[in-house]
C-alpha cells in the first residue's frame, strides 16, 4: 500500500493500533467531560441532580446531555487528536471536488432509497428469535430495546417548531458531524492501514458505529447505514458528503415523526412497515445506480 492510497489525515502514522487505542481513550475522556458539562449546567441552572437522573422524565436534561457528551466524545476528542497527534487540520478530510452540487444531490437520493430498502432490514431485526441458550442475552436486549424505546419516544415528541429545531441539532446535526468525523474520518483509515483492505476498514467501522448504540434489534440496518456512509466516504474521500446522508437520515426521521405528531400527515414513522416488494426492488435498484454514480463522480479530481 502506498502512502498516496492512505486516506488522509493519518499517512504520518506508524503504529495504527497505538492509534486506535489513543483515539479510543480520549473518546472516553471526551465522553466523561461532556457529563461533566451537563452536571455544571444542571448545577447552575438549580438542578444539580435531580432532573438529570430521572432520565425518563425530563427531555431537556437528556437532550442536553446527549449534546454535551456526543460533543466531548466525537467532535472535541477526535478534533484534538487531529491536532495534537497527527499535527494536521480537519481540512485534510475534506478534498476539494469539482461536482459539489451532483455529489450532494446524488447522496441525498441514495440515502433516501437506501432508507427504503433499510426498512426491510428494520422489520426483519426487530423480529429475530434467538435460541434458547442465548435466552439470558435476549432478555437483555429487550429490556435495553424497551427502555431505549421509551426515551426515544421521549425525546422525539415536539410540541413546536423550537422543539424541533432541538431536537435536529441534537439528535441530527451533532451525530451527523461528530460520528462522521469519528467513524469514518479517523477509525475507517486506521483499519484501513491495519488491515489493508478497504471493505474490511469499511465493515468494521460500520460494526463499531452499530454497536456504540447498543441497540440489538436495530444493529444490522444500523450497520448497513454506517457501511454506506463509509463507502461514500471512500468514493468521494470528502467527509462533507457522509455527514450530508448521515444528517439526511436523522432528520428526516424527525421531521416526518413532527409532521405526524401534528396530525399533518397520518403515517407514523415509528411504526412504519416495510412496503411491498416491488418497491424495495425498485429503490435497491436506485441505490446500485446512484452509488455507481457516486463512486464514478467521486473519482474526478481537480
Amino acid at each position: 500500500m502506498t502512502q498516496k492510497h492512505i486516506p488522509p489525515p493519518l499517512v504520518k502514522n506508524k503504529s495504527p493500533w497505538g492509534s486506535l487505542v489513543l483515539l479510543c481513550s480520549l473518546v472516553v475522556l471526551g465522553a466523561l467531560g461532556g457529563q461533566l458539562v451537563a452536571s455544571v449546567i444542571y448545577f447552575f441552572t438549580g438542578d444539580p441532580g435531580g432532573a438529570m437522573h430521572t432520565t425518563l422524565n425530563a427531555k431537556q436534561p437528556l437532550l442536553v446531555l446527549q449534546a454535551t457528551t456526543a460533543s466531548g466524545a466525537f467532535i472535541l476528542a477526535p478534533l484534538l487528536y487531529l491536532h495534537i497527534f497527527v499535527c494536521q487540520g480537519i481540512k485534510t478530510l475534506f478534498q476539494r471536488h469539482p461536482s459539489y452540487t451532483i455529489l450532494a444531490l446524488a447522496t441525498l437520493n441514495l440515502t433516501l432509497a437506501f432508507m427504503v430498502v433499510n426498512t426491510w432490514f428494520i422489520q426483519w431485526n426487530m423480529a429475530i428469535k434467538l435460541p434458547t441458550w442465548l435466552s439470558a442475552f435476549e432478555m437483555w436486549a429487550q429490556e435495553k430495546e424497551a427502555t431505549l424505546q421509551r426515551i426515544t419516544t421521549l425525546m422525539t415528541s415536539f410540541h413546536s417548531l423550537a422543539g424541533l429545531g432541538a431536537g435536529i441539532l441534537v439528535m441530527g446535526i451533532i451525530p451527523a458531524i461528530g460520528e462522521e468525523l469519528l467513524f469514518r474520518g479517523l477509525v475507517q483509515p486506521i483499519l484501513y492501514q491495519l488491515t489493508n483492505n478497504i471493505h474490511w476498514a469499511i465493515g468494521i467501522s460500520a460494526f463499531a458505529f452499530s454497536a456504540l448504540h447498543l441497540q440489538f434489534y436495530g444493529f444490522v440496518p444500523r450497520l448497513l447505514l454506517g457501511a454506506l456512509f463509509g463507502y461514500i466516504y471512500w468514493w468521494t474521500r470528502n467527509l462533507l458528503f457522509p455527514i450530508i446522508a448521515h444528517w439526511f437520515n436523522n432528520t428526516l426521521t424527525l421531521l416526518l415523526l413532527f409532521l405526524h405528531q401534528h396530525g399533518i400527515i397520518t403515517q407514523d414513522i415509528s411504526a412504519l412497515k416495510a412496503p411491498p416488494g416491488r418497491i424495495i426492488l425498485l429503490c435497491a435498484t436506485l441505490v446500485v445506480v446512484l452509488a455507481n454514480l457516486l463512486q464514478r463522480r467521486g473519482q474526478r479530481r481537480y
